[in-house]
Formats: C-alpha cells, sequence, structure tokens
C-alpha cells in the first residue's frame, strides 16, 4: 500500500449557497489527489508506456463535517492492489479545525485503447505498492 498526501485552500467558486463546500467538489478533490499520487508515484509514464487508462468503476464518499472558504485541507490518500483491481481511499482533512470532513473509496480498472480491461502490468503494480511519498 502507498499513501501520498495532497494540500489546497478552499477557493470562493466551490462553495454553495449555504457557504459549505459544494458536494460535488468533494470527488474533485478526492480526483485531483488521484492524479497526485499517479504523478508522484511514477504512475503516469508507465501508464503511458503500457497505453493503458484508469477507469472508475465505482466511488462512494461519506460527509462528515463542513468545509468552508479559505480553510486548509489535506487529503490523504491510500492505494491497494487486489487482482485488476486498485482500491482507493481518501480522507479530505480540514487541517483548520483537525476534523475529517469527508472519506471517499473506489475501485477502478486499467482499459487499453480498445476499452478492453486489462490485467495490472507488474510495472504499475511496482509503482502502486512502492514506499511512502509525501508532496503538496
Amino acid at each position: 500500500m502507498k499513501k501520498t498526501s495532497y494540500h489546497l485552500t478552499v477557493r470562493g467558486y466551490e462553495l454553495d449557497s449555504f457557504g459549505h463546500v459544494n458536494n460535488a467538489v468533494y470527488l474533485q478533490y478526492a480526483e485531483t489527489a488521484l492524479w497526485n499520487f499517479y504523478h508522484v508515484s511514477g504512475i503516469l509514464g508507465v501508464l503511458e508506456e503500457e497505453g493503458l487508462f484508469p477507469v472508475i468503476m465505482e466511488s462512494s464518499q461519506r460527509y462528515m463535517h463542513e468545509l468552508h472558504l479559505l480553510d486548509e485541507v489535506r487529503i490523504d490518500t491510500e492505494v491497494t492492489c487486489t487482482g485488476g483491481i486498485v482500491s482507493y481511499k481518501h480522507k479530505i482533512i480540514n487541517e483548520t479545525t483537525g476534523l475529517v470532513s469527508c472519506k471517499v473509496t473506489g475501485k477502478l480498472v486499467y482499459v487499453n485503447k480498445e476499452r478492453i480491461i486489462c490485467d495490472i502490468p507488474e510495472a504499475l503494480r511496482i509503482c502502486i505498492e512502492g514506499g511512502n511519498n509525501d508532496s503538496k
């Protein structure tokens, strides 16, 4: 299992009419953190070499505490491989209050250019299951 952290600040255009982050934005935060994981883990290069593309098969979120304008946020991401499926977990943490605002979990597979689900290549599995990494 590999873990990364991604940091951001809540922006005004992400708020709903009640002044807190819109529910759909949490999924954007999670997706951004997942792409950050791909970047810092060296996965983007392997995907390009192998001609593979990630496809999210399942995603769920549990909202726990609100985020507001200019809150500092840390998204902790854990990714694991089981068979041909990659599972990910995000904790979206309000660093201003110290509370977990949302938990996002999901599963994805990799497809080729013909949109056929493929086994996870060993080089990709090594990137996913490598050591710990932190980034901003």
